[in-house]
């Protein structure tokens, strides 16, 4: 069996790192065939006012990087959103938290167009610290994602969460929130999951990405559960190498996993593809 190998969460920077074009053709020389893309805070591109149009010229950007991805034979699904880091970083400027909200719908709105013309595939990221910060900060990030669930819903895109790693009540919030917002399973993902998330997100039958951690993948795929998904979370900064992986690890960590028994071949393929195909809408490979 040939396996061919995804990353369903990964950034790229084109004005600080690599860009997508290299990484994507990296990726593809080790039998990379799918990339989940999703958007970088704008301040990440050097976009540094803080309004809307540095959202706007964020996606142009990013929507260039994903035909890039494009050119090189490989697959993508773009997302942009309105990440909780965000917040923290809007509030250190001396936004209010009213004022952060306001421009988070905005953005939405933004993203929601570009949805509309068939160039963005979802959300992404957006949820809680996983961090120390404020308890009102926590909230109104709470209060973004809500919104988020909401075009999600009306708009029947995907959804990528950035949440702390809480285990079991991390993910029964998510259930219960998700719920109340009407947001369909299908379209929720939790993104960067320990495996104390992972069972609950497979119990609820949510779709979770596990970073390309040896310990991470070994101990939560022991199991071969169904839904899982495997990410780099690369974040394409020079200043920080390999944070959190690089994609070309999947391929390394998961064929150890291989070779000491932990999977097999079959498995592989039907969380690198079959699941892909099914959680992103994409055509196979």
């Amino acid at each position: 069996m040939k396996l061919l190998y995804s990353d369903a969460h990964m950034h790229s920077n084109p004005v600080e790192g690599l860009g997508a074009r290299r990484i994507a053709e990296k990726f593809k020389d080790v039998g990379g065939w799918f990339i989940a893309l999703v958007m970088l805070p704008p301040y990440h591109y050097g976009f540094k006012n803080g309004g809307l149009d540095d959202y706007r010229r964020s996606i142009e950007l990013l929507l260039e990087e994903a035909g890039r991805i494009r050119e090189t034979g490989l697959k993508t699904r773009v997302l942009a959103g309105f990440h909780p880091a965000e917040i923290d970083e809007y509030v250190r400027r001396g936004m209010g938290l009213e004022e952060i909200l306001e421009l988070a719908d905005k953005v939405f709105r933004l993203i929601v167009d570009y949805h509309r013309r068939g160039l963005i595939d979802g959300i992404g990221e957006v949820g809680r610290q996983h961090y120390s910060t404020t308890p009102a900060r926590i909230i109104a990030s709470e209060l973004v994602m809500l919104k988020a669930f909401e075009y999600a819903r009306d708009n029947d895109m995907i959804i990528h969460l950035h949440l702390e790693q809480g285990g079991y009540v991390t993910v029964e919030s998510i259930k219960i929130l998700s719920e109340y917002k009407g947001l369909p399973k299908k379209n929720v993902f939790l993104h960067h999951v320990s495996p104390r998330e992972a069972v609950w997100a497979e119990k609820y039958e949510f779709n979770y990405t596990l970073p390309a951690k040896y310990k991470t993948l070994k101990k939560a795929l022991q199991n071969r559960p169904g839904k899982a998904l495997v990410e780099s979370d690369f974040i394409d900064d020079p200043r920080r190498p390999g944070v959190s992986s690089y994609p070309w690890d999947i391929p390394v960590r998961l064929k150890q996993l291989i070779d000491e028994e932990v999977v097999d071949e079959e498995y592989v393929y039907r969380i690198m593809v079959d699941n892909i195909v099914e959680a992103y809408r994409v055509e196979p490979p």
